[in-house]
């Protein structure tokens, strides 16, 4: 025998403060992947217009231990190199590189050094965090066996190379960590209580007095 009881229902205002924090916890766990689209768009955007090439990269968060961002990819000598005129004043380049900018792209121009790309690879696939991916040795060429001189092309190269890779190594660091701080801080805006109240007061659906939704007449 079928019988007719009335339930009263209440909008997410109405629900007691607990019933309405487990309704939002759920909400938090069931956060459709979407929400970090845009992010994820604007990280590719900026890959390229730094001209990484053959980009890649991959994130976990946000608060156990190997959580983090990291890419790999490869850089062209001028992409890198104006990176590292971007990073570092003329003084602290010719200190560093022993050779003002112009000049080494002037050795490549004449064919006496190639300055080899920039590539990052991934060197620990457990985990996601900036240190899991390393920039590897930039691997230049001599255009000739040129030792003679002081300092000679080759003391040039060696000690360039090796200095941006120290370099690019930081600034690797340093994207890869400001990126995901722009995922963690999509995601606590996602996430956030007023946030999550107005997208749940937007679908307008109703509430028994233990939180399960009722939506078009339908238990949820």
């Amino acid at each position: 025998m079928s019988v007719l009881k009335t339930v009263t229902l209440y909008s997410f205002e109405e629900l007691d403060t607990s019933i309405q924090d487990t309704i939002i916890s759920s909400y938090v766990q069931d956060l459709p992947g979407w929400w970090s689209d845009d992010v994820e768009e604007r990280i590719r955007n900026e890959a390229a217009s730094l001209g990484i090439n053959d980009f890649d990269f991959s994130w976990s968060g946000f608060w156990s231990q190997g959580d983090g961002l990291s890419f790999t990819g490869n850089l062209n000598f001028k992409s890198w190199l104006y990176i590292l005129t971007e990073r570092l004043t003329s003084k602290q380049f010719l200190k560093l590189c022993g050779k003002p900018p112009k000049d080494l792209v002037r050795l490549q121009e004449d064919n006496r050094i190639t300055w080899g790309d920039c590539f990052i690879e991934r060197t620990d696939d457990r985990y996601s965090h900036e240190k899991t991916v390393g920039v590897a040795t930039i691997n230049s060429k001599l255009g000739w066996d040129e030792r003679r001189g002081y300092p000679s092309d080759y003391e040039i190269m060696k000690k360039f190379s090796n200095s941006a890779q120290g370099q690019l190594d930081d600034w690797k660091n340093d994207l890869c960590n400001r990126w995901y701080s722009e995922l963690q801080s999509g995601y606590e805006a996602v996430t956030e209580r007023n946030n999550i109240v107005e997208d749940i007061s937007c679908k307008e659906l109703l509430f028994t007095s233990s939180g399960t939704i009722i939506n078009n007449g339908e238990l949820v």
